[in-house]
C-alpha cells in the first residue's frame, strides 16, 4: 500500500507541473507565429538608387545609304549612237560628252528649214510692199476694198508663215543639239546601259550618274515621334563596313506620307563632307538620334525589370521610403533603351530608391528591406 500511495503521489507532481508548463509553451507558439508573421510582413527587395537625371535621351534606328543624286541620262532625240565614252565606275565632270547620235539627219533638216525660212521672208517682203502700196490707193479711192483686203491677208499669212518657220529651225537647231549627251553634274557612272552604235529611242536610259559628293542616310521614325523632330538635338551614324567610325549628320527632311510597309515616317540626314570618302550608296547604317527633354524635362535610367503594369495597363515603378522601408508607386513613361536599362520619367528624383526585382509581389505601403549589394571584390561573400 504504502507504494502504490507513492506512485499516486509521483504522478500527482508530474500532473501539476505539466500544468504549469502548458501556458509558457502556448506563449512561445504565439511568439513563433507573430515572428513567422512580422517575417513575412518586411519583404527583403533589392533596389538602386537613382543617379543623376538624364536631360538628354537617345533613340537608335537602322538605316540606309543613299546618293545626293543620282539620274538616268537619255536623249531627247533616236537614232543611231557615233560615240560612247566611259564605262561603269569612270568618274565624269561636269559637261564632259558621254554620248552622241549620228547627226547627219538633224543637220539636213536645219539646212532645209534655213532654205524655206529664207523662201518665206522673201514671200514676206513682197507681199508687205504690195499691203503698203494698197494702203495708199485705198486711201486714194483708186483700189476696190475687196482688192485690199485679200492683199492685207496675203501680208499676214506671210508673216505667220515665216514665225512657223523660225520656230521649226529652232526646233530643229535643238534637236541638233540634243545629240550630244553630257553629264549634268561631277559624279560617277554608276551603270551603263547601252553599247556604242546601238540605235537609241527619244527618253531611253543611256546611263545612270551617281553624285557622291554628298551622301545622305534615311531612317524611319514612328509617328509619335514626327512631333518631337524639333526635339533632336544630334545625329551620330555608324555603318557596319566601318563599326570604328562615327559620322555626324543634319536633319534634310521628314517624310509627309508613312512607309505602307511599317507605318513608320523616312527621315532623310546629310552626312558631313568627311563621310564621302569612305561611305556608299547601299551601306547598312544604324542612326543613333538625341533627343532633348521637354522643358529640360529629366528621365533616369532603371533596370528593364524595374518597370510594372497595373490592371489598367498604366507603367509605374515602386519606390522605397529609406526610413520606413514602404514602397509607393510612381507612374512613370517609359523612353528608350539604354545600355543600362530603360529610360523613365515621371515624379522620380535623383537618391531614391527603385525596386529593381521582386516588383510584381508588391503591394501598395508594404513594409520592406533593401538587400545588401554583394562586393563585387568579395568573390563567394567570403569577408
Amino acid at each position: 500500500m504504502k507504494k502504490k500511495s507513492v506512485i499516486k503521489r509521483e504522478f500527482g507532481l508530474m500532473a501539476l507541473l505539466i500544468a504549469l508548463m502548458m501556458p509558457g509553451i502556448a506563449g512561445c507558439k504565439d511568439a513563433g507565429a507573430d515572428a513567422r508573421a512580422v517575417a513575412e510582413q518586411v519583404r527583403p527587395v533589392k533596389a538602386i538608387r537613382l543617379a543623376a537625371p538624364l536631360y538628354t535621351s537617345a533613340r537608335t534606328f537602322p538605316g540606309s545609304a543613299q546618293a545626293t543624286r543620282e539620274v538616268n541620262l537619255a536623249f531627247r532625240v533616236a537614232g543611231p549612237l557615233v560615240t560612247l565614252n566611259g564605262d561603269t565606275g569612270d568618274k565624269v565632270n561636269q559637261g564632259d560628252v558621254l554620248a552622241r547620235i549620228d547627226p547627219r539627219d538633224f543637220r539636213v533638216q536645219v539646212k532645209a528649214l534655213k532654205a524655206k525660212l529664207v523662201a518665206s521672208r522673201a514671200k514676206l517682203t513682197e507681199s508687205k510692199l504690195q499691203y503698203e502700196r494698197y494702203i495708199h490707193l485705198v486711201k486714194e479711192n483708186a483700189a476696190a476694198k475687196a482688192t485690199y483686203d485679200q492683199v492685207k491677208a496675203t501680208f499676214e499669212m506671210a508673216k505667220a508663215q515665216v514665225d512657223a518657220d523660225m520656230k521649226n529651225l529652232e526646233a530643229a537647231r535643238n534637236a541638233l543639239t540634243d545629240t550630244v549627251l553630257t553629264a549634268p553634274f561631277t559624279g560617277f557612272i554608276h551603270n551603263k546601259l547601252v553599247e556604242n552604235y546601238e540605235t537609241v529611242s527619244q527618253g531611253q536610259p543611256v546611263f545612270s550618274v551617281v553624285d557622291l559628293s554628298t551622301i545622305e542616310v534615311t531612317i524611319g521614325i514612328p509617328e509619335n515621334l514626327v512631333g518631337q523632330v524639333e526635339r533632336f538635338t544630334n545625329y551620330q551614324c555608324t555603318f557596319e563596313s566601318m563599326p570604328q567610325k562615327t559620322f555626324t549628320a543634319r536633319l534634310k527632311e521628314v517624310g509627309k506620307k508613312p512607309n505602307p510597309s511599317n507605318r513608320t515616317y523616312p527621315l532623310t540626314l546629310i552626312l558631313n563632307p568627311e563621310a564621302s570618302a569612305s561611305v556608299r550608296p547601299g551601306m547598312s547604317a544604324e542612326v543613333t538620334v538625341s533627343i532633348a527633354g521637354k522643358g529640360g524635362e529629366a528621365c533616369f535610367s532603371v533596370p528593364a525589370r524595374s518597370v510594372v503594369n497595373d490592371s489598367r495597363r498604366k507603367t509605374f515603378v515602386w519606390t522605397v521610403d529609406e526610413q520606413t522601408g514602404e514602397v509607393s508607386r510612381r507612374y512613370v513613361e517609359t523612353g528608350n533603351f539604354t545600355h543600362t536599362g530603360i529610360e523613365v520619367k515621371g515624379d522620380l528624383h535623383a537618391g531614391e530608391w527603385v525596386v529593381t526585382a521582386g516588383a510584381s509581389f508588391l503591394k501598395e505601403g508594404q513594409t520592406t528591406r533593401i538587400l545588401e549589394q554583394a562586393s563585387k571584390t568579395n568573390v563567394g561573400e567570403l569577408l
